[in-house]
């Protein structure tokens, strides 16, 4: 017997959502505690919500739902539904997937939005049989650590330097500028900007940016990389640590701002942060781009091969809630 039961926040259900999604993607595997710090982390005033199905007792099933706090829109919700694959194409995923949508519907939603990997044919085709269409989609990369050469880029490395910009690491910036925090906050927000984006980004709070960025137990201040020039701060790569594969790290922004574009900062950037990842236990540097970010032409120029990437489903819905027929986020450089 099947049976949809609301998540309960504990570690348990922490793991089973988890298990799932392991399940499903056994080559990007997560770990609980990562989930739940993102959850604790985020903008609480925005919905999130999840259920999970169970079969005679045995978690089979998962639907995690709300409200996007990055790209906030009036009526616009996320729904992302898994099916452990030893249980699918037995009607799950339509049970969950009914079942949220018409816990939803009492807040008249005018958009539904959905990802999936695009090698997930099933997946694909079960969005697209409910009237959802691609609207943007990520290019994910690889780069093998043991082919990467630096000195390729040594030339463009020297000239950065020779025009008086600096490339320091967090370890060493936050002690020479108290600021650093709030600075990074502020440039984020501007990199944030050019990162390619369905509906226009909001700001993060402060508090909501420190917990995303420092707090997280993937943290890695060691490949942390912020360019200077003069005291202003006019760019960033970041690193960041893959606890459940240590041997793979990635790539959470690089970006330039547009005043310090075209100088070959952000090559330069990231030549020191995977430089610094060649001195880690790290094989692999994974990351992602819109498909047509100018950024994915410099991975592939810095050796990174891409792997399936990521679509982003949208679904519309007429006005009175019916149905209306039919994830580096790498900054530009």
């Amino acid at each position: 017997m099947a049976d949809i039961r609301p998540f309960n926040w504990s570690d348990d259900d922490y793991g089973i959502i988890i298990d799932i999604a392991n399940a499903v993607f056994p080559d990007e595997l997560e770990l609980p505690e990562l989930l739940k710090h993102r959850d604790d982390a985020r903008d609480q005033s925005y919905m999130l919500e999840r259920v999970i199905l169970e079969v005679d007792g045995v978690p089979v099933g998962s639907c995690s739902f709300g409200e996007s706090s990055w790209t906030p829109v009036p009526g616009k919700f996320w729904i992302y539904v898994q099916v452990h694959p030893d249980h699918q194409r037995r009607g799950y995923g339509k049970a969950i997937y009914d079942h949220v949508v018409g816990v939803l519907s009492e807040r008249q939603p005018t958009i539904f939005d959905s990802w999936t990997r695009e090698d997930k044919a099933d997946a694909v085709s079960f969005l697209t049989k409910r009237g959802y269409e691609q609207v943007m989609r990520g290019q994910n990369s690889r780069l093998t650590l043991a082919e990467f050469d630096a000195s390729k880029f040594a030339d463009v490395v020297e000239r950065v330097r020779e025009s008086g910009v600096r490339i320091v690491p967090l370890t060493e910036l936050k002690e020479e500028d108290s600021d650093w925090r709030m600075k990074l906050w502020e440039l984020d927000w501007l990199l944030s900007l050019d990162v390619p984006e369905v509906d226009e980004p909001k700001k993060r709070e402060f508090e909501v940016y420190c917990r995303q960025t420092f707090d997280k137990p993937t943290f890695f201040p060691e490949g942390f990389f912020v360019a200077l020039d003069g005291d202003e701060y006019v760019g960033v790569s970041m690193l960041e640590l893959n606890l459940a594969e240590p041997t793979k790290l990635q790539t959470d922004l690089t970006g330039v701002i547009r005043s310090h574009r075209r100088k070959g900062i952000a090559t330069a950037l990231k030549v020191h942060a995977l430089t610094k990842a060649r001195t880690t236990e790290a094989q692999f540097v994974d990351t992602d781009n819109e498909e047509k970010n100018p950024m994915y032409p410099l991975n592939v120029k810095l050796g990174f091969k891409p792997t399936p990437g990521w679509v982003h489903m949208r679904k519309h819905r007429g006005g009175d809630g019916g149905e209306a027929g039919g994830r580096e986020g790498d900054a530009a450089e």
